[in-house]
């Protein structure tokens, strides 16, 4: 009997879905950015989950095709949702992966203990992308034992493609060679194709370390023309750095240099000169340099010489290597950067082998962090989290009734439920009373079932994604006259309009800033450059500047003996955060360990 109900239940699933589909085909399509989206109204009482349903498509992409979600779902609200490819189009394609994939030949290899993508990578010539496009198993991590599918670079006939690619464009009469510069080529792909040092090509072609972009022509210097390209090179600057002085509205340089004694800093960020088309995403990282600007100027006007040097990143391994290979870089006193995680390991490789004292900035995936003592991690991660919440719920929130609701279909590798799936098994281990709601549909949903009188009630939501949980507030709201709740939120929820009155908040960045400080700061902002500050949560500008502060102290006080002086205190002016760096063994990084509770009420 069960079985039957089973099959009519699943066989139900397969009729709505095949009527959704038949019923969206008579919806308005709307092509956006070469993809083909329904216009979709939104009816009254429907969130993202029936939304969903109805075109069989999860939330988190309905999400992603429209952003301006993030402020919640109102009737009437015209959206767009992804038109799915058939099932035929689909088959196509997989076939002609499997195809291509049966053509390529592979090397097997064993995963070793602690050992990184980056570093099968550079064993074996290939890049990660490549790695990963064949193992998409890897996509959840790396482990010991663990058997991958390494591509067999076909390098006979990409040599010959090459050279005679060469050979179409050489220009023998000037001694150079003219290319057009292709997508997703760097300076360094090109300098490798051709088998020159990137200084010679920088060499021919003024500005080139600046920016390159799709479809514009680079010189490149001729095996004919022996030694002199390379000889003009060395007597230019072989760095990409960017000059400091226009983002101020003063003559006089940014940072005095003192040939006594100089801190020389290293910024390693995205700012994605080199792309062809402007990068929104850029705008936090300037943000956060200017931010680190008016500190190092700050510095500057106490007696601190420093000299900074500034280099594009972009967002891809291969830029960062190409960026490292700046021989001025060695000789650094410290380094910032780069932003991305894929581009972690081949920084840290850097800092270790050079002795180089590194901070990654934002990004929580440091690799290497347990074994390269030369690297710093502001952003502290799930672990240090949890380990904070533990207390608290173990601690000042011990009698509090902790409900942790869980919302269908929400993906693994979101942020959120990575946290809530750690919490709630650190609790459990350590026998802490926590209460699990499944929740389903919003208009159905009961809460009374798992809150109780008399008691402070703590919810805990599966996702870091505020447009997720947005259908739910109304409910919690009905239940606040009753029940005491409050919401465990994300840092980046705390401007949403529509949240609850009561709230709790893990971060390592100060919620209440100092007011004088913080005027101070923006005075001095708007006066220094040609913008306004940041209004992001967190600030980056403000970042930048704690950060900053924090290592030119540092430098400042110790030298680049300063790790063992790392629990000395540090004069410094901090705003949005103070980071407190800590180490787990001789061998280890740090890690900021900093973090802070903050209480919302706005009854």
């Amino acid at each position: 009997m069960e079985k039957q109900i089973f099959r009519l239940m699943l066989a139900g699933f397969f009729l709505f879905t095949t009527f959704s589909i038949a019923q969206n085909s008579n919806l308005p399509i709307e092509k956006k950015q070469g993809k083909d989206y329904y216009v979709y109204t939104v009816e009254a009482s429907e969130g993202l989950n029936a939304i969903g349903r109805k075109f069989n498509i999860s939330p988190e992409d309905i999400t992603k095709a429209n952003p301006e979600m993030k402020d919640g779902l109102q009737i009437g609200q015209k959206i767009l949702i992804p038109v799915q490819k058939k099932k035929q189009d689909k088959k196509k394609e997989l076939n002609k992966k499997v195809e291509a994939k049966a053509d390529q030949e592979f090397i097997q290899h064993k995963v070793e203990r602690k050992q990184t993508l980056f570093a099968i990578s550079r064993k074996y010539n290939i890049s990660q992308e490549e790695i990963k496009k064949v193992n998409p198993q890897i996509e959840n991590g790396l482990r010991e034992g663990l058997i991958l599918q390494i591509p067999i670079v076909e390098k006979d006939k990409k040599k010959s493609k090459e050279e005679t690619e060469i050979n179409k464009s050489q220009n023998k009469s000037n001694n150079y060679i003219t290319h057009t510069v292709k997508a997703k080529e760097t300076l360094y792909s090109i300098s490798k194709l051709y088998k020159v040092e990137i200084e010679s090509i920088k060499a021919l072609n003024p500005g080139s370390e600046i920016n390159i972009s799709i479809g514009s022509e680079l010189k490149i210097p001729s095996p004919t023309a022996g030694n002199n390209s390379k000889n003009d090179a060395t007597t230019k600057s072989s760095t990409s750095q960017i000059d400091l002085d226009p983002l101020f509205n003063k003559k006089e340089p940014t940072v005095s240099i003192d040939t006594k004694k100089v801190i020389r800093i290293a910024f390693l960020l995205p700012f994605m000169l080199e792309q062809s088309k402007s990068d929104s995403s850029a705008d936090r990282f300037v943000n956060f340099y200017a931010g680190a600007l008016l500190a190092a100027n700050e510095a500057k006007k106490k007696g601190v010489s420093l000299e900074i040097f500034t280099y594009d990143t972009d967002k891809s391994e291969e830029k960062l290597i190409e960026v490292l290979k700046n021989p001025e870089l060695k000789s650094m006193d410290f380094i910032i950067g780069p932003a991305f995680s894929n581009q972690v390991s081949a920084m840290g490789e850097f800092s270790k082998k050079n002795s180089i004292n590194t901070l990654i900035p934002f990004t929580s995936k440091v690799p290497d962090i347990d074994n390269n003592p030369f690297l710093y991690q502001f952003n502290p991660g799930a672990d240090s989290e949890i380990n904070f919440a533990t207390e608290l719920f173990t601690g000042k929130y011990k009698n509090t009734n902790i409900i942790f609701a869980d919302i269908p279909d929400i993906s693994i590798f979101d942020e959120g439920k990575i946290r809530s799936d750690m919490l709630r098994k650190r609790l459990n281990s350590i026998k802490r009373v926590s209460k699990i709601l499944e929740l389903t549909s919003y208009e159905n949903v009961d809460f009374t079932t798992v809150l109780k009188k008399g008691s402070k009630n703590i919810i805990i939501f599966n996702t870091d994604k505020f447009a997720y949980i947005t259908p739910y507030i109304t409910a919690i709201k009905n239940y606040s006259n009753s029940y005491e709740i409050t919401l465990f939120e994300q840092y980046t929820w705390k401007d949403q309009p529509d949240n609850i009155a009561q709230g709790i908040h893990i971060s390592p960045f100060i919620f209440t800033f100092n007011p004088s400080n913080l005027n101070l700061f923006n005075r001095n902002f708007s006066t220094s450059f040609n913008w306004n500050s940041s209004t992001d949560t967190p600030r980056f500008d403000l970042l930048g500047y704690d950060i900053t502060n924090y290592f030119i102290a540092l430098l400042n006080q110790y030298g680049t003996k300063f790790p063992i002086k790392m629990n000395a205190k540090v004069n410094s002016n901090y705003i949005q955060s103070q980071p407190r760096f800590e180490r787990f063994s001789p061998k280890s990084g740090f890690v900021n360990q900093q973090l802070y509770l903050t209480e919302i009420n706005n009854k």
